[in-house]
């Protein structure tokens, strides 16, 4: 593929919205797709998990003009435990407009099951099988089932922490085999309790996830959950278990004829 100076931003919106079919979900964020239009061409896109000011400051530095920036979270960044990160500050918004970058998102039509979604590309990565998707929201199924080659709980904690590239936790509620290799995936917060009465009729007894801590107010009824279904939860951080998704749209991308690069973040490990 031989990857053109610019390309119609337009065109990039339209391809986007063909690949994910918003139209067919609500979502936890007011905005699905286009956040910010400051240039009708683009020289490059740089993939991302959150709208972050990590990500945004990175593209800075490099005194890029007319890029696009295509992330899965949207603003706010990232509901989640790190102090003070959350929208982000008009700064940011003031430089796309002066440098001409476009700002996309897509969350729940991410998420849906499908080859670029979230739990998709966690799988891949792991290198086990997805089969189905598992459970309802905002309109689509999503997450992840997955056949593995690995036996146990800690296998797959282990499989899992030399995918990321660092520690995941292991809470060991349920048997420590899996059940005929079998495990579940949901990236990122994972809030839903119900999640685990899915789980238990599935007969699936491990479940991959990103928030574990138990510091973390939400996730004391998830581990609730958990014990009460005898469900082992294998946590890898909110990022961690998501970045697979923006990584393998550096290619889609590409294939589209433009040029593309992931800029990658630090989990908060304290998530787990």
């Amino acid at each position: 593929m031989i990857l053109q100076k610019t390309i119609d931003a337009q065109f990039l919106y339209d391809r986007l919205e063909e690949q994910f079919k918003p139209e067919r979900c609500t979502d936890v964020f007011p905005k699905k797709g286009l956040q910010e239009h400051n240039s009708d061409v683009v020289k490059k896109v740089y993939t991302a998990c959150f709208a972050s000011p990590e990500v945004f400051d990175n593209i800075f530095e490099r005194g890029e003009t007319n890029v696009m920036v295509y992330t899965h979270h949207p603003r706010p960044a990232m509901p989640s435990l790190q102090a003070g990160y959350g929208d982000l500050p008009e700064y940011y918004f003031e430089e796309m407009k002066k440098r001409g970058i476009n700002f996309f998102a897509y969350h729940i039509p991410m998420d849906a099951f499908g080859f670029y979604s979230t739990g998709v590309s966690l799988s891949r990565a792991m290198r086990c099988e997805p089969y189905a998707s598992w459970y309802p929201q905002n309109g689509l199924d999503i997450g992840a089932l997955n056949h593995s080659p690995y036996r146990t709980a800690e296998e797959l904690k282990l499989c899992l922490e030399n995918t990321v590239g660092h520690r995941c936790a292991l809470y060991q509620y349920g048997d420590s085999e899996l059940v005929n290799g079998r495990f579940a995936i949901m990236t990122g917060a994972a809030k839903s309790v119900d999640a685990y009465d899915w789980l238990t009729d599935l007969n699936i007894n491990t479940f991959v996830l990103g928030v574990t801590a138990p510091t973390v107010d939400y996730t004391q009824a998830i581990h609730e959950a958990a014990k009460a279904h005898r469900i082992n939860l294998i946590g890898g951080t909110h990022y961690s278990t998501e970045k697979f998704a923006p990584m393998a749209m550096v290619s889609w991308f590409r294939h589209l004829g433009v040029d593309a690069e992931f800029i990658p973040e630090k989990p908060v490990m304290s998530e787990i």
